[in-house]
């Protein structure tokens, strides 16, 4: 994996940091019951079940100037009701997924269209996506690193699409490349600045632009599993 502009490296083998509480994902009683509550004979069943729940549950917002943006811990967001978007959606699934004893990550990506208005000299603001990795292991106990969109609507567990994690690459999608693998995203500070508000998130997001290899945004398509 290229890690020039990496911001937070992963680290695939430390499943037990992905199954640590951080600020935003902080287990709490609520979410547990709620994790409690979701059954499934296999962990990519309760993954769907998950997302399944949260959409059945909570509100999907969409108001990009929303200001609870980046402030919201996955108890609040519960308690609300309502989801600002991806980074919300992330979160709360997050949470709900250690619960369950699934070692989870967030991945934070960029639009390449937004990059290459940034070369332009455009100030757009922040354009991208938070989705979140985990470790899930078959009926045969092998093991492997999955990608979920958790900020997707269903209706119906078999509308989601289980993408096999590439280890190797950090193209998410043709369009999304991925800046950070993390915990929790309030763990990210670079040159100063944590990820706290839509403002810090657009110069945070710049800063990794800035720093990554553009050569490797390539596209590579995971398989659905």
């Amino acid at each position: 994996m290229n890690e020039k502009g990496l911001i937070d490296k992963p680290e695939f083998n430390n499943l037990s940091k992905y199954l640590s509480s951080g600020k935003r994902t902080e287990i709490t009683g609520d979410i547990q019951k709620i994790a409690d509550g979701i059954q499934g004979d296999t962990e990519g069943i309760i993954l769907r079940k998950i997302l399944l729940w949260i959409n059945q549950n909570t509100s999907r917002i969409n108001n990009g100037r929303d200001e609870r943006k980046f402030k919201r811990s996955a108890d609040e967001i519960l308690k609300s009701g309502e989801r600002t978007g991806c980074t919300d959606s992330s979160t709360l699934f997050v949470a709900i997924a250690r619960a369950k004893g699934i070692p989870t990550m967030q991945i934070i990506t960029f639009d390449k269209s937004w990059g290459e208005m940034i070369e332009k000299g455009e100030n757009i603001g922040t354009d991208g996506h938070f989705y979140v990795g985990c470790f899930i292991k078959d009926v045969n106990g092998e093991g492997r690193w999955v990608l979920i969109d958790s900020d997707k609507p269903i209706k119906d567990i078999r509308n989601l699409d289980i993408k096999k994690l590439r280890l190797d690459s950090r193209n998410i999608s043709r369009n999304r490349y991925a800046f950070a693998y993390t915990r929790d995203y309030s763990d990210i500070e670079i040159n100063g600045l944590k990820i706290d508000s839509i403002s810090s998130m657009a110069k945070v997001q710049k800063v990794a632009y800035n720093m990554c290899d553009k050569e490797d945004f390539k596209e590579k398509d995971d398989k659905v599993i």
